[in-house]
């Protein structure tokens, strides 16, 4: 987590900007009411992500209706990752290196115990997109 809190996210990887900016807009467009479905989709196409579009949606929607504290995400223009997008950072490194142990604790922290599965099953399935298209978190260092 470390790694990637107030860093500035312009040096970071392609998979890391991506995922930042993805969680961004779909927080943005939920307090706005708005459907962030058609966005996030176009950019995880092009990126040959159409495999994470969903396990987005899961993690996000666990995070915001069963989380233990409103999570904050930082404004679509922000140049720096915020505390929760590095925490949300390392749980897909977890994932990536297959450190099922630490992925749980992070999703526990997060959510309720009942949502904590579905999230680390999002995460995992986001990290496994990422990973097919080449653009994987097992290997980030921040």
């Amino acid at each position: 987590m470390y790694d990637f809190i107030d860093r500035p996210l312009v040096r970071q990887d392609r998979n890391v900007q991506l995922f930042v900016w993805s969680m961004r807009q779909w927080a943005s467009a939920a307090l706005d009411g708005r459907c962030v479905c058609r966005l996030v989709s176009c950019a995880f196409r092009s990126a040959e992500l159409k495999d994470a579009v969903e396990p987005l949606h899961q993690a996000m929607h666990a995070l915001c209706h069963h989380g233990h504290t409103s999570m904050r995400f930082g404004a679509v223009q922000r140049s720096a990752i915020t505390e929760h997008e590095a925490i949300l950072l390392s749980a897909l490194i977890a994932a990536g290196n297959g450190q099922h142990r630490t992925l749980d604790t992070i999703c526990t922290a997060l959510v309720t115990s009942e949502a904590a599965p579905v999230l680390s099953a999002s995460l995992q399935a986001l990290s496994g997109a990422f990973a097919d298209a080449e653009l994987g978190f097992a290997t980030v260092n921040g």
